[in-house]
């Protein structure tokens, strides 16, 4: 009787992990991050040299490439996914919506205030993988990208040297964390 309790806790231990090991590795493919960040740095870059209006709109190349590329890559919309996964999917597809048409509204009302925007957005993709994974790295950069963010809409949206220096921090943390969450995907731990 004893070594069928022990085998119903160890085939539960069993199921837990695997469902575990599903979540990080769904995520692990959901990896939006790293080419947020990396697209970022790049148009962060182009929006310092060239502030006009017709430069801003392509920021929204980045939330859109920053997500399609890894739905079409790992073929998502055929894959059966888990809970955490599809709300990590539909949580960052409603903020790359949102980034999609950010440059454009941003371009005619106040361009200046686009780049502050698209921090924000990325520091909402970082809330929201933060509630999923402990890992206080993830939370200090949506923390310095929500800073930074409000830092420029309180500037007005013009860049002055603190912001543009925290807004590359932003960026920059955003790839490490994104290539960090790639390649450690067994050792994060899952609520």
């Amino acid at each position: 009787m004893e070594n069928a309790k022990l085998n119903e806790r160890e085939s539960l231990e069993l199921i837990t992990k695997m469902i575990e090991r599903a979540k990080r590795t769904e995520i692990g493919r959901l990896n939006f991050v790293t080419l947020y960040g990396m697209l970022g740095l790049v148009m962060f870059t182009v929006s310092l040299v060239k502030p006009e209006p017709p430069y801003t709109l392509l920021w929204s190349v980045v939330a859109a490439v920053s997500y399609a590329v890894p739905f079409v890559y790992h073929k998502m919309w055929r894959k059966q996914m888990t809970v955490t996964g599809s709300i990590v999917k539909r949580g960052w597809g409603l903020l790359a919506l949102a980034g999609i048409l950010v440059p454009f509204i941003g371009s005619l009302e106040a361009p200046q205030s686009v780049v502050a925007l698209m921090v924000a957005i990325g520091s909402c993709m970082l809330f929201m993988l933060s509630g999923i994974y402990k890992q206080k790295a993830i939370l200090a950069a949506a923390f310095i990208g929500l800073c930074s963010g409000i830092m420029a809409i309180i500037a007005g949206g013009f860049h002055n040297a603190s912001w543009v220096f925290w807004a590359y921090v932003f960026f920059a943390y955003c790839v490490y964390i994104g290539l960090s969450l790639r390649s450690n995907v067994e050792e994060i731990r899952m609520f």
